[in-house]
């Protein structure tokens, strides 16, 4: 994060905050409001969070401040009184409403179940029971939703460790522990699209439900967890957040010496490094190979930065039986002997991300620390020494929350691969022009359908480099929006010889029929088909559909960020003229009248 010279020291990497104290982190909390005034707001995205529920959620609010600034937030919040809920959901006056939050944290227990199945009951009988409690708890959301777009992270039930029926209740459908199972399973299936559940009650379990619940806070200030527990509370809701506003980190880089394998492959050989699933050492590394290839096939790019002679270093890939791992599964593979800084940035280079999303994970320390001094934006794993712990402390780090998973997503390394595929092309070929044209590229333009919503909202606020307002909106408003007769949903798909890159763009479009006038709220795209005359493509269908419509003008924006600056001049390039310029941002228009379509080597569809 950029500060001001006035700015307070920097605040500590998540990391770090997840390893504090409940003390610790509220008595950081209560600096960095004492110094608000102080932090360059510029750097930071403004968010207004508020926290509701039949518990008193102060202390959480509290603990949630270190969190989202260290995510690149300035949170303002909004607490409900203990009491305050349902009925501030139900007003449309209320000060929740007024308050018109970005997100809203709403934290029940199980506590708040008043009917539970008599003993005997039938499991029809249960699940009516919990679906009618759930469809209660849904009714107070829909109304709410109806006066506020927010987003609602909604914790689930957390089971508390009071079993009435003993070891019964795993056997029976009518125990109190069937029934708080029963709403947390039926409450995914049944959710509104404006709200996520958070798993407090697999959270709990990690921690340890004798820890996580303090009977004597409960009775003294209805505080619905441990105040130790505020730390792993905290930083789950605020990975839920950030990656809910496009904060993510996409690419976990590994060290290959006593990381993935025990052992140095340069000194020991192929058949020295320890990979032996009947040695209690070598099945911890290949479970945590295990892990990384759990993580690849959910989307996240896997890349090797390793001091190794490469081609030592790739034969135990090619050669060793019981390698989990292979040369495919890594989107990029660097092993020399330059600084790993370095190789970090070249990897963040060549996989066109910013270094803020890598994730670094070595077993020395030394190079751990040289990587935080250098780069401190990298998210730096503090690796145990034991390589059984490898694969928990990755995912307690929650370092790849998602906010929701599309088909783009687990497709991620082949498309990388396809991309290396077109960089051989574009070297073979003398003339740009030709490149583009060998690419055989084909483009869909159309509306956005129900089943690309998903897709169409994460591109929304997860893309920073092509995009002019960055604007960021929940998949709810999104849904709102793709029947409103004012704006207009917009995606390009686009596929090439090489691959299919699926949903690539997404275009918000709000029209004003009486003015004859659009304004383009949004345009997002991905950069890695930047350049390829993609973006002229989806303006030539953009127009045809605006003027299919008696639109004779578009408005657009662009507002600078420290990472949009890629795309400062392509409204200009396409057409557009200045209306109007700020520090804040320059304001362009397009007469669609005297637009002629943009010639292009895509192949390409209106499907309207």
């Amino acid at each position: 994060m950029n500060r001001s010279q006035t700015s307070p020291p920097e605040l500590p990497k998540r990391e770090a905050l997840q390893a504090s104290s409940a003390v610790e982190l509220l008595s950081l909390a209560q600096k960095l409001q004492k110094n608000e005034a102080k932090w360059d707001k510029a750097a930071l995205s403004h968010k207004k969070i508020a926290l509701i529920g039949s518990c008193n959620l102060h202390f959480l609010a509290e603990a949630l401040r270190p969190f989202l600034l260290a995510d690149g937030f300035m949170p303002e919040f909004y607490e409900g009184g203990v009491r305050s809920y349902p009925e501030s959901l139900i007003n449309p006056h209320s000060d929740l409403v007024k308050f018109q939050p970005d997100i809203v944290i709403s934290v029940n227990t199980w506590r708040d179940i008043h009917s539970f199945p008599a003993l005997l009951a039938s499991a029809d009988e249960v699940t009516a029971l919990a679906q009618a409690y759930l469809d209660e708890q849904y009714g107070f959301w829909n109304q709410f939703h109806r006066s506020c777009p927010a987003m609602v992270l909604q914790s689930n039930l957390v089971l508390p460790p009071r079993h009435l029926l003993g070891q019964l209740e795993a056997n029976i459908p009518y125990g109190r522990d069937a029934m708080l199972r029963r709403i947390n399973a039926l409450g995914v299936l049944s959710r509104p699209s404006f709200l996520f559940y958070t798993d407090f009650d697999s959270i709990a379990a990690d921690y340890g439900k004798q820890r996580w619940f303090d009977e004597s806070a409960w009775f003294l200030n209805k505080q619905p967890f441990a105040m130790d527990a505020l730390p792993v509370a905290a930083a789950a809701l605020s990975s839920q957040i950030a990656a809910a506003f496009g904060v993510s980190r996409k690419c976990l880089v590994v060290d290959l010496d006593n990381t993935l394998w025990g052992g140095i492959i340069g000194d020991d050989g192929i058949d020295g490094i320890n990979l032996d699933p009947n040695n209690a050492l070598g099945e911890a590394f290949l479970d945590f190979q295990h892990t990384l290839k759990a993580f690849r096939e959910r989307g996240i790019l896997l890349a090797v930065c390793s001091k190794n002679e490469e081609n030592i270093a790739r034969s135990a890939f090619q050669h060793h039986p019981n390698m989990v791992l292979q040369l495919e599964d890594f989107a990029v593979f660097i092993a020399n002997w330059q600084p790993k800084f370095e190789n970090l940035l070249t990897i963040a280079h060549q996989l066109n991300i910013n270094p803020d999303a890598l994730v670094f994970f070595d077993d020395n320390p030394a190079e751990r620390e040289a990587v935080r001094m250098a780069l401190p934006m990298v998210s730096v794993v503090e690796v145990p020494e034991d390589p059984a712990l490898y694969s928990r402390t990755l995912f307690q780090g929650d370092f790849f929350e998602p906010a929701q998973l599309s088909k783009e997503d687990l497709q991620r390394t082949e498309s990388l691969r396809a991309d290396s595929q077109r960089t051989q092309l574009q070297q073979t070929t003398l003339d740009y022009d030709d490149y583009l044209e060998a690419l055989e590229m084909k483009a869909s333009f159309a509306a956005v359908s129900e089943a690309e919503i998903p897709r169409f909202t994460q591109l929304i606020n997860k893309t920073n480099q092509f995009n002019f307002r960055t604007m960021r909106y929940n998949e709810s408003t999104i849904i709102d929006w793709a029947t409103a007769t004012d704006v207009r949903l917009y995606r390009v798909t686009m596929e090439d010889r090489f691959s299919r890159y699926g949903l690539i763009a997404a275009l918000i479009v709000r029209l004003n029929s009486e003015e004859k006038s659009a304004f383009l709220d949004s345009w997002v795209m991905s950069c890695r088909v930047f350049q390829r005359e993609l973006e002229a493509e989806t303006l030539n269908k953009l127009v045809s559909a605006l003027q299919g419509e008696g639109i004779e003008t578009l408005k657009a924006e662009y507002i600078p960020t420290p990472k949009n600056g890629l795309i400062a001049e392509l409204l200009p390039m396409l057409g557009f003229a200045i209306t109007d310029e700020s520090d804040s941002g320059t304001a362009y228009e397009l007469d669609l009248s005297s637009f002629s379509p943009i010639p292009t080597k895509i192949q390409s569809n209106n499907q309207g």
